[in-house]
C-alpha cells in the first residue's frame, strides 16, 4: 500500500531485539558447557545411552545459538518476509489489506493480511524482533483490525 518509509531499493533487516538475543546466547552457552560436562563425567569416546544426552544437549545449544543469527524480518520495497529457523513465507506489500494484532499468551503476534480471496497472512512475534520508527510508521499506515484507531508498536 504505501511505500514511503522503505524505498524501492532498500532492504531494512529486523534481528531479535537484545534481550532474545541475549537470552539465547546464555542458554545456547550453558547447554554447550553441560554438554562437555555430561560427556566428560559420564560417557567414554564410544556412543553409549549416556553419550545421548550428552548429544541433545549439544545439539539444542547449537539451535539456541544459532537461532538469533537465523531468524530476521526482511522488508524491502516489494515484499515483507518472515525467515524462520527452517522456514521461509514471504507477502507482497501491495497485496498487504490489514493488520492485526493478537495477544497470546507467549506475547504478541502480528498479522499482516493479504488479499482476502486467497487468504494470504504472514505471522510475525513482534516482541521479539527489534523494529525502528520507519517499521511503526510503515504500519501506521493500515488499520489494525483488532481496534478502532492506527496500530503503533511502541
Amino acid at each position: 500500500m504505501n511505500k514511503s518509509s522503505f524505498g524501492s531499493s532498500e532492504q531494512k533487516v529486523y534481528r531479535f531485539n537484545s534481550l532474545y538475543r541475549w537470552y539465547h546466547f546464555v542458554v545456547g552457552a550453558v547447554f554447550l558447557v553441560a554438554a562437555v560436562l555430561i560427556h566428560d563425567l559420564l560417557c567414554s569416546w564410544a556412543i553409549r545411552p549416556d553419550s545421548i544426552l550428552s548429544i541433545g544437549a549439544a545439539l539444542f545449544s547449537v539451535f539456541m545459538i544459532a537461532r538469533p543469527l537465523i531468524m530476521a524480518v526482511i522488508v524491502d520495497g516489494n515484499s515483507v518476509t518472515f525467515k524462520g529457523m527452517f522456514s521461509q513465507y514471504s507477502l507482497q506489500r501491495s497485496s498487504i489489506t490489514a493488520v492485526e494484532t493478537r495477544n497470546t499468551g507467549k506475547g504478541t503476534l502480528l498479522i499482516l493480511r493479504g488479499n482476502i480471496q486467497e487468504e494470504e497472512e504472514l505471522t510475525i512475534p513482534v516482541n521479539q524482533f527489534a523494529f525502528d520508527e520507519a517499521w511503526d510508521e510503515w504500519l501506521g499506515t493500515y488499520k489494525d483490525l483488532g481496534s478502532d484507531k492506527p496500530l503503533s508498536l511502541f
